[in-house]
């Protein structure tokens, strides 16, 4: 639609006034504006399993629980979650053999998954880890399509959860709720994000309740597996299309690290490995679309913009606009070089979005994404399954459909040993 009306567009759906925009300033400007806000009905869709946490909330209370966060995401306390998911990679890839065929997204989302809860909850949680697991896979896919439908037409109803979702929804607070009550009972600083969400003051010296932790909670874990098992799933999808680059990863990685285990301090010596990931964010975001709703008047590209209206983009279609992105249909990872990324301009790339609702986990998501992908390039080459079409469902994450299966053919024989 964009391509053939330009970059704001105006369309209804029934008596809402829907605008489609697709440039980087208009994007920008709308994702900074004060009075600019997130669909009531896609926030409700949301916020029926997430409660009113970050990604639901808006206005003074989400400005009140993003400022609280801050500080369990500081590069200094990331610094201690990546030595976990370092761990964490290296002992689930240590069960991989060569010759398998694997289903590659069940296993970023099983990785994944398992990262952010022992970021979350240390390692003496693991079978509620499990529990609130067997509750999300009930609610995820009621809730991810209500989600979409909100996000994509923001005046359709919100969706509401069959009788099984709600149950789950019940249990999914349950559990974390039992989770938080222990953990204050017990007392002290494990190093891990409830610790922090159980010792953060705002400025006025008050702290979380436990429902407001259970919200962040279940939003951290949520957003924060979800977004990137599927970032790596799409970046192998790519890497297995282009099996020279897959090379020059191997390369890459076998240069700085060699047969040892990989660490932290390995990233910034591994430039290829991020000019992949942000590639492949910008090819496949996982979150490829939003809403905002201004709640004043406002000007995009020379048109008066009613407050009320549903104002729409789409970080797929912008970041595959041949006006910011030459060719932009081919995976060039060269493109995040320091020679080129100065080249893309503002608000043209954003995966992550912009301004106040700017995903706070960014960094901890790309450390993961790193380490996983550093890890399982030095150990295997991946091939795709011949005859396989990868194909790609628009919901409100991006996931292949069917899931992605390959085949694994070892990089050298010898014992993975610690640095």
């Amino acid at each position: 639609m964009s391509r053939r009306h330009g970059d704001v567009a105006a369309f209804r759906v029934g008596t809402r006034l829907h605008v489609l925009i697709n440039h980087p300033e208009l994007i920008s400007r709308v994702l900074l504006h004060r009075s600019c806000t997130r669909s009531d009905e896609s926030r409700k869709a949301m916020g029926s399993f997430l409660g009113d946490g970050l990604l639901t909330s808006e206005g003074p209370l989400h400005l009140r629980r993003r400022r609280m966060m801050a500080p369990a995401f500081h590069r200094q306390r990331i610094r201690g979650y990546t030595e976990l998911m370092c761990a964490e990679a290296n002992a689930d890839i240590a069960s991989w053999r060569p010759g398998e065929r694997r289903d590659l997204y069940k296993d970023m989302m099983r990785l994944t998954f398992t990262i952010v809860t022992r970021a979350l909850f240390s390692a003496d949680r693991r079978d509620d880890a499990q529990e609130v697991r067997k509750a999300l896979e009930v609610i995820m896919p009621w809730a991810i399509f209500g989600a979409t439908v909100s996000s994509v037409l923001p005046s359709m109803p919100v969706m509401v959860h069959p009788l099984r979702g709600k149950a789950a929804i019940a249990r999914l607070n349950r559990l974390v709720l039992e989770i938080v009550a222990h953990r204050r009972a017990e007392g002290g600083d494990r190093g891990d994000l409830l610790s922090m969400l159980l010792a953060t003051r705002d400025e006025d010296g008050n702290a979380l309740t436990d429902k407001d932790i259970c919200d962040e909670v279940v939003t951290l874990i949520v957003a924060g597996h979800d977004t990137t098992a599927n970032t790596l799933t799409w970046a192998w999808h790519l890497l297995t299309q282009n099996p020279e680059v897959q090379e020059a990863l191997y390369e890459e990685v076998q240069r700085v690290v060699g047969e040892r285990a990989l660490t932290p301090e390995d990233l910034p010596k591994l430039p290829l490995v991020e000019q992949v990931i942000h590639e492949t964010l910008r090819l496949y975001p996982v979150i490829w679309t939003g809403d905002r709703v201004p709640q004043e008047d406002i000007e995009l590209g020379g048109y008066a913009i009613p407050k009320g209206s549903a104002v729409v983009f789409s970080m797929y279609v912008t970041q595959r606009d041949e006006r910011f992105f030459p060719d932009p249909e081919r995976f060039d990872p060269d493109r995040f070089s320091p020679a080129r990324i100065g080249s893309i301009p503002d608000g043209a790339y954003f995966p992550f979005g912009a301004g106040v609702h700017k995903c706070i986990g960014q960094t901890f998501a790309l450390m993961e994404a790193r380490l996983i992908l550093a890890t399982m390039v030095q150990r295997f080459a991946i091939s795709a399954i011949p005859g396989h079409k990868v194909r790609k469902t628009l919901g409100l994450v991006m996931t292949p459909v069917g899931g992605f299966p390959v085949m694994l053919s070892a990089r050298k024989t010898g014992v993975m040993r610690s640095a």
